[in-house]
């Protein structure tokens, strides 16, 4: 967004807009999927995913409007995320309403992430957008509750289980313990 549409959205609308992902977020404005740190966020928390028109649509009517036509569906791009990650077929839409029926997919959940893992300043973000916890040390008896049953408590990412399982749980819900142990 412009300065100047910023500024309009925030006068004339009271519109609060933000760069950065945070809590409480209400809409997520992007032109297509990509799994970009704000998008697997806002799918995490069930926040609305809008294209840029709907702010247009705000705009223009001087209020908040239906966001129901204005809802991210980006065919190709998530059809391309289905075919890489294995899945017969993907929907952001589906998703984000699986988030919103099911409550944070990581809720009583403590994830570690070892140093040598890149981008855990991103992980972080997307763990707490999920409801886990974050941890900045393992626990004493990780290895252990990590290994546990099918569902572990806690998740030792780049021990015992690969980073992408937190990226891919964050755009589809789905967590596939399985598919990402190390």
């Amino acid at each position: 967004l412009g300065t100047r549409q910023r500024r309009v959205l925030q006068k004339r609308l009271g519109f609060k807009v933000v760069d950065d992902w945070q809590l409480g977020v209400t809409y997520l404005v992007a032109d297509t999927f990509r799994r970009t740190t704000k998008l697997m966020c806002a799918i995490c928390t069930g926040t609305r995913i809008v294209v840029p028109a709907f702010l247009d649509a705000c705009l223009l009517e001087g209020r908040l409007v239906d966001d129901t036509p204005f809802l991210l569906r980006d065919m190709l791009c998530e059809a391309a995320f289905a075919k890489k990650q294995g899945f017969f077929e993907y929907s952001l839409t589906e998703a984000v309403a699986r988030s919103r029926v099911q409550g944070p997919l990581l809720d009583g959940l403590s994830v570690h992430v070892d140093a040598a893992v890149p981008g855990k300043k991103e992980l972080q973000l997307l763990v707490e957008a999920a409801g886990g916890q974050w941890l900045r040390r393992p626990p004493p008896n990780a290895e252990v509750s990590a290994s546990s049953g099918p569902q572990p408590s806690v998740l030792l990412i780049g021990r015992t289980f690969d980073a992408e399982l937190l990226r891919e749980a964050a755009c589809t819900q789905i967590l596939r313990f399985e598919r990402y142990r190390c």
